[in-house]
């Protein structure tokens, strides 16, 4: 019984420190991919103005209407695309998804700890369920922060 706890304890540990984990990979992703969001978006910006400003020259005459369409179809898939590259600099992927999980993980550790140490294989399933379903999360957004290095590099 009082192994069961300390592997029980051991386990609330383990989940802290990967609780810990998620913002340091935030700040890190922000860090190594910032500057060059603020690249996209300039990029976007200029995309944008140069497409107003062909569609005022093209106003003012004659025009093809789906030429014009095929434009800006062209610029909503590149703006699209670019912003796609830089969803791992999102919050809620590297920080809130994975802490919900390591959270319910944290949460079933000390409901065994309190409750109930007897149905110890019980909470230890439910908690290898959610530590993995947040290490799945989290290691998904460190492989999307990867490739979107790799792109922007």
């Amino acid at each position: 019984m009082s192994q069961e706890l300390e592997i029980l304890k051991t386990l609330a540990g383990f989940v802290i420190s990967l609780i810990s984990i998620t913002i340091p990979t935030y700040a890190i992703a922000i860090s190594l991919l910032g500057p060059e969001y603020t690249k996209m978006i300039e990029r976007i910006g200029n995309e944008k103005q140069k497409l107003e400003k062909e569609l005022q020259e093209k106003a003012s005459g004659p025009f093809r209407l789906e030429e014009l369409e095929v434009k800006i179809e062209e610029f909503h898939e590149k703006e699209n695309k670019l912003k796609g590259r830089f969803n791992p600099l999102s919050l809620y992927p590297t920080v809130v998804f994975p802490n919900i999980f390591f959270g319910f993980a944290l949460l079933v550790i000390l409901t065994g700890l309190y409750f109930d140490a007897q149905a110890f294989l019980l909470w230890l399933i439910l908690f290898l369920m959610f530590a993995i379903m947040g290490l799945v999360v989290l290691a998904s957004a460190l492989n999307m922060i990867q490739k979107a290095a790799r792109e922007s590099g």
